[in-house]
């Protein structure tokens, strides 16, 4: 679903560069800008029935604009630096956003101004929250930054989505940001599962939402990276199902993708065992071919303990790959859902900032995620589940 956004500013100048990047990115997709830089054009087309999914424009256009009364639609206010209005003569209900500041930022605040939600979102039960499992038989493969970017384009559908890393040292703050806040996290939660929901006030099952905060770029809830090393080696198969399992029971999430290390610790197989899609993330190269088929093999097998319709529920998509080597050899039973390209400014040493806003990747992300997603949640892709 694409937002319609309409922009209004004084300078004409601030508007040709916003929508030349918007034209050219990923955004494009997202949001669809309606841009005024009168007042007196910007107030006739709001007077009109076709409303807006939220407005964003400099302070004398949105205060003439509410006097009209119609502030039902989401809006902010683009501050100049040093110039933010006095919240005690500003309309109240709305946000500032700062004017000047990198495009993509900019247009990530406008976008987080649309409540937009899928009508499937409503419309289906709770309980047929999609599990998606990220793993790959080789390290190096890209699990996290493909992860990260399944989740944020979600987010941007209007999913909700929950981003669980899994990994013994969660790499994703490398990409991100992480937020302030005493949320309790990750460590509290396996405390108090362990503990059998004792310290959680006789509750039984703790209060997921309690445990998670926002992850504003990705558009997502996840868990505070665990400080403690020794917690994360020592949580167990059962914890990790639990987990899985209490996400999938909140009612709070179309999607929970679960973001794995190394596939032979107990967490990843968990993330075997449980989830409903998996994603194996191949690298380009012969090694990693020959480890997952080697694992398939045996997953395959009765000794390994894992249930035969685990590989019915398997998809495999080819990580970092050049326009000249996309060949991926011969290999039983594996069938590529999609191919993920080689992105050469991810060498750079700012990379980690790079790898969610690439439009190289992130085409080839959408498409992969209609591939498997849309089975598993009909109509997020087309709007309809009929």
């Amino acid at each position: 679903m694409t937002a319609r956004i309409v922009l209004a500013v004084r300078e004409s100048q601030y508007i040709e560069p916003l929508l030349h990047y918007l034209h050219h990115s990923s955004y494009g997709e997202m949001l669809r800008i309606t841009a005024f830089s009168r007042l007196d054009t910007f107030m006739e087309f709001m007077k009109g029935n076709e409303l807006p999914d939220a407005v964003a424009g400099d302070a004398s256009f949105i205060e003439a604009w509410l006097v009209e009364g119609r502030s039902s639609v989401p809006w902010a206010v683009l501050s100049e630096a040093g110039e933010m209005p006095d919240s005690r003569n500003s309309p109240a209900g709305g946000r500032v956003i700062a004017k000047y500041q990198a495009l993509p930022s900019l247009l990530e605040s406008i976008l987080q101004l649309c409540d937009l939600k899928r009508a499937r979102t409503a419309a289906v039960p709770k309980e047929q929250t999609l599990l998606l499992g990220v793993v790959s038989a080789s390290g190096g493969s890209g699990k996290t930054t493909v992860a990260l970017n399944i989740a944020k384009q979600l987010g941007a559908l209007g999913l909700s989505v929950f981003y669980l890393n899994l990994e013994s040292v969660d790499s994703s703050g490398m990409y991100l940001r992480m937020p302030g806040g005493n949320v309790p996290g990750l460590e509290r939660l396996l405390y108090e599962l362990k503990a059998g929901g004792e310290s959680n006030g006789g509750r039984g099952k703790p209060a997921w939402a309690d445990y998670a905060f926002r992850h504003e770029v990705l558009r997502c809830d996840a868990f505070r990276p665990v400080e403690n090393f020794k917690e994360m080696l020592q949580m167990s198969q059962r914890d990790t199902l639990d987990i899985l399992d209490g996400l999938a029971g909140a009612g709070s999430y179309d999607v929970v993708i679960a973001d794995t290390g190394s596939i032979e610790e107990e967490r990843a197989q968990a993330v075997l065992r449980r989830c409903g899609s998996l994603l194996w993330i191949l690298k380009n190269e012969q090694v990693s071919l020959y480890k997952t088929e080697r694992w398939l093999a045996y997953y395959g097998s009765p000794h390994s303990g894992m249930t035969p319709e685990m590989r019915a529920r398997s998809r495999f998509v080819l990580n970092c790959c050049t326009e000249t080597g996309n060949e991926l050899p011969a290999a039983a039973g594996i069938r590529l859902e999609g191919i993920l390209p080689y992105i050469p400014s991810w060498g750079t040493q700012h990379y980690g900032e790079l790898c969610l806003s690439s439009p190289q990747f992130i085409a080839a992300v959408q498409q992969l995620c209609r591939t498997v997603v849309e089975p598993a949640l009909p109509g997020v892709f087309t709007g309809s589940s009929a």
